[in-house]
């Protein structure tokens, strides 16, 4: 029976895919933190939705704006 071989990704691309998933993972945490951000600021203030949504929405700009950023980075690299 012969052996088959696992196919190598090259460095370069398993670096980008690394950097792409750690910014996936940062989109998640700020939306996440924002969020709870929020809710405690709603507590402490007695004005349920508000500072929730407000919250929220900053922890999605946040995010997306590193992910956005290594796109543009990214672009750039390749052009």
């Amino acid at each position: 029976m012969k052996k088959i071989k696992p196919h190598k990704f090259p460095k370069k691309i398993l670096a980008r895919i690394t950097r792409i998933s750690a910014y996936s993972f940062v989109l998640v945490i700020m939306t996440f933190l924002g969020l709870y951000g929020g809710m405690y600021l709603d507590k402490i203030t007695n004005m349920a939705p508000n500072f929730t949504f407000l919250g929220l929405i900053i922890g999605v700009i946040i995010g997306f704006k590193g992910f956005i950023q290594e796109a543009i980075s990214e672009r750039r690299g390749q052009s």
